[in-house]
C-alpha cells in the first residue's frame, strides 16, 4: 500500500512538473496554421479552453504511460471524474442555496427578540443574578439600539 502511494505521489509530481514545463512551451510554440481540435469542437471557446484541453491530453498521456494502460481508458476515466465533480459542485451549490432560503424564513423580527430578551432578564431577576434596575437598563439599551445584533445596534434603528 505504501509503495502504491509513493508511486502515485511521484507520478503526480512528474505530471505537474511536465505540465509546468510544457505550459510556456505550448504558449510560445503554438501553430496558427490550422485550428485546434478544441476550437473546432467548440467554436465559442477561447484560448484558455484550448490550453486546458492540451494540458488534459498531456496529463492523460503521462498517466497512461506511467500506469501502463491505454490513453483512451485514462481519458475516459478523467472525464467521468470531472463530470462527477461538476455534479457534486452543482449539488453543493443547490444545498447551500436551500439552507440559505430556509434560514431567511426563520429570522424573528426585532420585537420578538426584545420580548425574548425581556423574558430572560426577568428570569435573571427572579434568580437573583440581576437587580430590576439592571434588567431595566439592559432593556432600555436594547430598545434604544445600543446593543449589537439583530434588533439592536445602530444599523437596526428605525429611520
Amino acid at each position: 500500500m505504501n509503495n502504491v502511494r509513493k508511486r502515485a505521489g511521484i507520478t503526480a509530481g512528474v505530471v505537474l512538473a511536465g505540465i509546468g514545463l510544457a505550459f510556456p512551451a505550448v504558449a510560445f510554440a503554438e501553430d496558427h496554421s490550422k485550428p485546434a481540435t478544441t476550437a473546432e469542437a467548440r467554436p465559442h471557446a477561447g484560448k484558455g479552453a484550448e490550453l486546458r484541453e492540451e494540458h488534459r491530453k498531456e496529463l492523460a498521456e503521462a498517466l497512461a504511460k506511467d500506469l501502463g494502460v491505454p490513453v483512451d481508458k485514462v481519458t475516459g476515466s478523467l472525464e467521468k471524474f470531472r463530470a462527477a465533480q461538476g455534479e457534486k459542485r452543482r449539488e453543493e451549490r443547490k444545498d447551500r442555496k436551500d439552507r440559505k432560503d430556509e434560514r431567511a424564513g426563520e429570522r424573528p423580527d426585532a420585537a420578538a427578540l426584545q420580548k425574548k430578551l425581556a423574558d430572560r432578564l426577568d428570569q435573571a431577576v427572579k434568580d437573583g443574578k440581576l437587580t430590576r434596575a439592571q434588567a431595566d437598563a439592559v432593556i432600555a439599551a436594547a430598545k434604544a439600539g445600543v446593543l449589537p445584533g439583530p434588533g439592536g445596534g445602530p444599523h437596526h434603528q428605525e429611520r
